[in-house]
């Protein structure tokens, strides 16, 4: 395995388990804004998080679903994370305002169908995972996608997310070259609690 893939830790709630993640050098840690979700952040988190960790802001991802302008501003005007990143139907438009008003680093979820044919621009890192059914929550949903078919003609930077688990990233770093990886449910006990060990675990795996 190369030893150069960066890792992201999405859905962080715990400061305890952030600082565990920091130490081990783990790159980037997600903050989910989305209400609906296991893993949402509350703004008593967030202020928390901000007094830790605030000197690594720019380790942090903050994760937002079809948000408006002020709802990421109030966010930022809390912890001043570094990346936004977007689980909806956010547009060209939408992600050019955003980089108008914050000239913050872009993070873009998107199916690998899509991928393929994407012309959004103005996106630092696009976020590659299974397409949600009209049921399923923004996001991965702990779903694998096909790995073997996966192409990147433009030659876009991606990160490789969706199902991703101890037993499963090394065969998926391998089949699609990926050097970035989003890892959420598949470091949790049950939704919404990461765990030290499966962390330590699937570290371990991706670098051994």
């Amino acid at each position: 395995m190369p030893n150069n893939i960066k890792i992201k830790i999405c859905g962080q709630n715990n400061p305890a388990i952030i600082n565990h993640c920091l130490d081990l050098n783990i790159d980037y840690q997600g903050l989910i804004f989305y209400e609906k979700s296991p893993r949402f952040i509350d703004t008593d988190t967030l202020a928390l998080i901000n007094q830790y960790f605030k000197t690594y802001k720019s380790r942090f991802v903050g994760v937002f679903v079809n948000p408006s302008i002020d709802e990421i501003k109030n966010k930022l005007e809390v912890f001043d994370f570094d990346t936004i990143q977007l689980h909806g139907d956010e547009d060209q438009n939408f992600i050019n305002e955003l980089k108008s008003n914050f000239k913050k680093n872009i993070y873009k979820s998107i199916s690998p169908e899509d991928f393929e044919n994407t012309n959004l621009i103005n996106v630092d890192q696009y976020l590659i995972e299974a397409k949600p059914s009209l049921t399923q929550m923004p996001g991965g949903n702990n779903q694998t996608w096909d790995w073997s078919d996966f192409k990147n003609s433009k030659k876009l930077p991606y990160i490789l997310s969706g199902g991703l688990n101890v037993t499963n990233i090394k065969k998926a770093i391998s089949l699609t070259g990926a050097d970035f990886v989003d890892i959420n449910s598949g470091v949790e006990e049950q939704p919404g609690e990461k765990s030290l060990t499966m962390i330590d675990g699937i570290i371990s795996s991706i670098y051994n």
